[in-house]
């Protein structure tokens, strides 16, 4: 995987920079709506799974997918050098506690940093929901992330239902994931209705 960054001989602020541009250029080539993306919308395409993982968190614990079994689950891939994602991670601070009432989880995936530099950073900017360290990009290339910030949703059903790149407005969050809730709710429904149509 080739995320959009500098190389290491670059300051904090060029690379920042070059994040920033490569943001303003995604959301513009997807029109005003940002570069997001509903899995499945539209034409009934089937959602794709989200990957394994397991990934140390910084209070040195080892979580993955199956520890968010039958949650939604919003995913926000970032860089402590990453200027946008900061801008990211404001916004979803403000949404966070709303979503946590419903039952949402949100995790930052700190991406290509060890985790000595993360904790620093969250030190001085903490997070009130966990914080994932993948210094190998481990999830990132599973997920064929290219660029941060990327938001990813996973539904209840463990499927990638929304995935974002760039700075995504409270709004379109909010949106995502009551629409993956809901989806994974009509599904539970389904199932439910199914057999009970088959005994009759």
């Amino acid at each position: 995987m080739t995320i959009l960054r500098a190389s290491g001989g670059l300051g904090r602020g060029v690379r920042s920079l070059l994040v920033g541009v490569a943001a303003a250029v995604l959301l513009l080539a997807a029109g005003c709506g940002g570069a997001g993306e509903r899995a499945g919308a539209g034409g009934g395409a089937e959602l794709v799974p989200m990957p394994e993982f397991t990934l140390a968190s910084l209070g040195g614990e080892s979580l993955g997918k199956a520890d968010f079994a039958g949650k939604v689950v919003l995913f926000d891939f970032w860089a402590t050098w990453c200027g946008p994602c900061h801008l990211q991670a404001d916004i979803l601070k403000e949404i966070y506690p709303g979503a946590a009432k419903r039952g949402v989880e949100f995790v930052a995936v700190s991406t290509g940093e060890e985790a000595e530099t993360v904790r620093n950073f969250v030190a001085r900017r903490p997070f009130p929901y966990a914080v994932l360290v993948d210094p190998e990009e481990v999830l990132g290339t599973a997920l064929e992330i290219l660029a941060l910030p990327t938001l990813v949703v996973m539904d209840a059903r463990g499927q990638i239902a929304y995935r974002h790149t760039g700075v995504a407005d409270a709004e379109t969050i909010e949106a995502a994931l009551r629409a993956a809730a809901g989806a994974a709710e009509a599904t539970a429904a389904a199932v439910a209705v199914a057999p009970a149509a088959s005994g009759s």
